[in-house]
């Protein structure tokens, strides 16, 4: 039998440098509706709202700005993400900025703790920085770093005070179980990639971590680069996608706040939907950067929406 499906909207966007991302769970639900609402119709659904934090100035973390409150927002999604697994649903994750992602992969954890979760991210950025790497404080190029072991570090430019380190354990530490790491390097796959710092690229090459770049995506074609991901997860219990939407051209929409050249076609991500989404391994699909604020004519959620039409 189909499991349901659960929309969770994280409207959090402490993570990004730039506001609006809280604002794209709420323009993509609204899309869905509109495009396909027999998805919505048959469909339960949550919202978590950045109101519900309790703020606390960053000034004194500039390295991991709001890593205070996204601490509480990374365990409010994951709450919920278990709880969704565990009442039997599948949760498709509509969040405002990447830094989300860290609540998602928890809730997974907490929920299958005896699994080996394999991540497909589907992102123009790797997302491996710490606070100790970061060239800008924001969290959201964080997310996967704060998954992975602690001993994953070649470079430490940023010296840290004892409040953001111990923020950074706590975050890494995130769920009611604490697990850590949550996911291993050699059980992720990068796909589209194309804008990262040389502090990134040292542990993709230092730890042999898989990553697919357009250029990789242009010789061997979409279809090949989902099918060599999935064998090479094909050791993991379950599977989580997470598709950052600047992974899209920004010919296709400018709705994101880091939007890069030389991303996927629509026909690409249509693959990744239809191939990703209802996979029979797939726990947990998650949506993540679409910013109503810097879009035109609500180009980047009418796609979206379109592409979860397509593939559900």
């Amino acid at each position: 039998m189909t499991p349901k499906i659960k929309f969770i909207e994280a409207a959090f966007e402490l993570g990004a440098g730039t506001p609006g991302a809280k604002l794209g769970p709420g323009a993509l639900c609204k899309e869905i509706l509109n495009i396909s609402p027999k998805i919505m119709e048959g469909a339960e659904k949550e919202t978590l709202i950045q109101d519900n934090l309790i703020s606390v100035s960053s000034n004194n973390t500039p390295f991991a700005f709001n890593i205070h409150s996204i601490y509480q927002s990374v365990n409010l999604l994951a709450e919920s993400v278990e709880k969704a697994l565990l009442d039997g649903y599948f949760p498709i994750v509509i969040s405002g900025d990447h830094s989300n992602a860290i609540g998602t992969v928890t809730g997974i954890a907490d929920a299958r703790p005896d699994k080996n979760i394999g991540v497909i991210w589907v992102d123009a950025h790797l997302d491996l920085h710490s606070p100790y790497t970061t060239p800008s404080g924001n969290m959201h190029g964080m997310a996967v770093k704060a998954l992975l072991p602690d001993n994953l570090s070649a470079y430490r430019k940023n010296e840290l005070n004892p409040e953001t380190t111990t923020f950074w354990s706590k975050i890494k530490k995130s769920g009611h179980r604490g697990i850590t790491p949550k996911i291993l390097p050699q059980n992720i796959v990068f796909i589209g990639t194309r804008d990262f710092e040389e502090e990134e690229w040292s542990l993709i090459e230092g730890h042999n971590i898989r990553i697919c770049t357009p250029d990789d995506i242009r010789k061997r074609g979409m279809k090949q680069i989902l099918d060599e991901a999935l064998e090479y997860l094909k050791n993991c219990d379950l599977l989580y996608t997470s598709f950052d939407v600047d992974s899209l051209d920004p010919t296709i929409s400018m709705g994101t706040g880091t939007p890069s050249p030389d991303g996927l076609s629509y026909s690409d991500a249509e693959l990744v939907f239809k191939t990703l989404l209802p996979h029979p391994k797939t726990a947990v699909f998650e949506i993540s950067e679409i910013n109503p604020l810097l879009d035109t004519d609500n180009s980047m959620p009418k796609t979206i929406a379109q592409l979860l039409a397509a593939a559900l």
